[in-house]
């Protein structure tokens, strides 16, 4: 059976008004219909169905003062809040549909579960889309008068950053030159993992315990290699401090984000909890120890280009600037920018990148024959010891699928839209600049419309093969981990790299198997995905 349904079909067809968001959906299907007899009738469809306002949307009931909050309380039944943050969209939409308003203090939220609504909202985007603000962010850069980075930023602001970033972050070739420094840290994680995972003979043999937090320090260590073009010593037997430490403040600042952030702004002027003043803390230690790094690296270029003037013979026409030598030499960037700048990308890419590690290797010990399947095509292109390549990583589509399915089950929290302009979603007319556009991708990855056996990992669904057969709209919008458009997240290329050839060389150097006395890991919200317990894989040598 085909994943959408005829009216499915016409239904999507009709979402996306006239663009042919469904060419070629039905490549191999069984029994395909005529596309041009479903557009004709979904053009007569259009012309007998009228137009819905806004306030016609389903959706819970709003309450003086808390407005429709209430529902994230209603039926938990014990579920901590951020689990009930992921539940909460599959019940939703099963009550409501795949559309649906909400209304918290100030703000209308319009949710969306159907690709071809989130690519209508997405491919209108002007040239400087807006994101939504996080109002405790605001309320700390007024309160520390910072300015925002290329994440957070809004307008030719945030155009000014991404015009210059865009070019050594998602530029292909740029970005390859980045594979041997991951390399090497790739190198030292592996024995890393060797040496503090759990000898032999002990009860939890071949085990690492709090892998989360050895995932996070080898993506740290990854990131901070891109922007100073320097080794942090994370991977080292004693870890340094001053790494250690904003790596604990990233925590800090992740784990209090949503809680601090259900509490409006004006509360806080009148009185600071005890969890915003932990959640101010972290911010201000990351800024302190950013600022740190930023002046470090300016003393050494300095330091450089000093040594480089005694020297007659100058720098060789081979040299390529560093990532943070570019960012200066752009003169686009202040120093202030320089700060935001670093700051986004250490806390949006590292959290990021080591928590999808860490649902990539709980998949990998919970399918051992998909696990099989991934080595062999690893070793069909490496061996047992030749290093990944960019290159060769294109010759790898098994092991790009494998991260890919990962992200459809355990999605990123997608960042909300307020289209400026009026827009038609399932029916509904959305005036611009009136809502919040929601993207429930978490419910789109587990939609059995959308994804034939939805709950099962099958990295082959994203293989262009007759068996596995997807809408445009599904393949393209139903799973966006990374964005889209101009909005994309710049680290995309540069975080599908880590893990890319972390995932390979784990491959050639380990067998995952999961603990017979192990618990199932669950998901829930943290900004990302994250599993609720720590994950427990052994890490059993290849022989």
């Amino acid at each position: 059976m085909p994943y959408f349904t005829k009216t499915k079909i016409a239904r999507s067809m009709l979402a996306v008004q006239g663009r042919t968001v469904l060419s070629g959906a039905l490549r191999g299907a069984r029994n395909p219909p005529s596309l041009s007899r479903l557009s004709s009738s979904v053009n007569s469809d259009a012309a007998k169905e009228p137009i819905k306002t806004i306030s016609d949307l389903p959706g819970p009931i709003s309450l003086p003062i808390i407005w429709t909050t209430w529902t994230f309380f209603a039926g938990a039944k014990g579920q901590p809040f951020r689990k009930r943050m992921m539940t909460s969209q599959l019940e939703d939409v099963k009550k409501y549909g795949k559309i649906f308003r909400t209304q918290v203090p100030g703000m209308t939220i319009v949710s969306v579960a159907d690709p071809a609504d989130v690519a209508k909202v997405l491919r209108a985007e002007p040239k400087y889309p807006k994101r939504i603000t996080i109002p405790v962010l605001e309320y700390y850069r007024e309160k520390r008068q910072k300015i925002p980075g290329v994440f957070f930023a809004d307008g030719p602001e945030w155009y000014k950053y991404r015009s210059v970033l865009s070019k050594r972050m998602l530029r292909p070739k740029e970005v390859a030159d980045y594979a041997s420094g991951f390399n090497e840290i790739t190198t030292d994680f592996i024995h890393r993992l060797r040496t503090v995972r759990e000898s032999s003979g002990s009860e939890k043999e071949n085990e690492v315990c709090d892998l989360d937090n050895e995932l996070f320090k080898w993506s740290f260590e990854s990131v901070t290699e891109m922007l100073f073009d320097k080794r942090f010593g994370c991977l080292e037997p004693e870890v340094n401090e001053e790494a250690q430490t904003f790596i604990t403040a990233v925590g800090e600042f992740l784990h209090n984000l949503m809680g601090v952030g259900f509490l409006p702004t004006w509360f806080y002027k009148i009185y600071e909890t005890q969890q915003l003043k932990t959640f101010l803390y972290s911010l201000d230690t990351m800024y302190e120890y950013a600022e740190l790094f930023i002046q470090r690296r300016m003393h050494d270029l300095e330091e450089q280009y000093k040594s480089q003037s005694r020297d007659p013979s100058g720098p060789s026409e081979s040299d390529k600037a560093g990532f943070f030598e570019f960012l200066l030499s752009s003169g686009k960037l202040t120093k202030d920018d320089l700060l935001a700048t670093v700051i986004d990308v250490l806390f949006a890419g590292v959290d990021t990148t080591s928590n999808t590690m860490q649902w990539v290797l709980y998949m990998m010990a919970k399918n051992p024959d998909k696990q099989d399947i991934l080595r062999q095509e690893v070793l069909s292109v490496l061996g047992d010891t030749t290093l990944a390549t960019p290159t060769t990583l294109a010759q790898m589509p098994y092991l790009k699928a494998w991260v890919r399915e990962t992200l459809r089950l355990y999605p990123f929290i997608a960042i909300p839209r307020e289209p400026t302009e009026d827009i038609i979603l399932s029916g509904y007319h959305i005036p611009g600049g009136t809502a919040q556009i929601n993207f429930l991708f978490f419910s789109m990855g587990r939609d059995e419309e959308v994804f034939e056996n939805a709950e099962a990992f099958k990295p082959e669904r994203w293989l262009r093969k007759k068996d596995f057969v997807l809408t445009e709209a599904a393949e393209a919008f139903s799973s966006i981990p990374f964005g889209f458009g101009t909005r994309m997240c710049l680290g995309r290329r540069i975080a599908e790299l880590e893990l890319h050839l972390l995932l390979a060389r784990i491959v050639q150097q380990f067998e995952i198997s999961y603990p017979p006395d192990a618990e199932n890991v669950e998901y829930y919200s943290r900004g990302v995905t994250v599993p609720d317990r720590p994950v427990r894989v052994k890490f059993v040598d290849r022989k």
